[in-house]
């Protein structure tokens, strides 16, 4: 089985919310077809494990800016209207 390696664009960290989640879905398979096959502690599995869990942070930092982005339009949005 070929393990899931990251090009030098998709290591970047200035990632699009769709490109994040189709990162994510691939590992998230990837992992559960090579955790079938191994232990749950085997360092394969370990690795796809992690790296999952590194661009699960990454996309919820994203969704966070955004949602913190809105916030902060709406209430500058108020300040123009008053």
């Amino acid at each position: 089985m070929k393990l899931y390696q990251p090009s030098r664009d998709e290591a970047r960290c200035d990632y699009r919310e769709d490109e994040l989640f189709v990162t994510i879905e691939h590992l998230r398979s990837q992992l559960l077809e090579v955790a079938k096959e191994r232990s749950l502690s085997d360092n394969t599995v370990l690795e796809l494990s992690q790296r999952l869990d590194s661009y699960i942070v990454l996309a919820q930092n994203k969704m966070m800016e955004n949602l913190r982005g809105r916030k902060h339009n709406r209430v500058r949005g108020k300040a123009l209207i008053q």
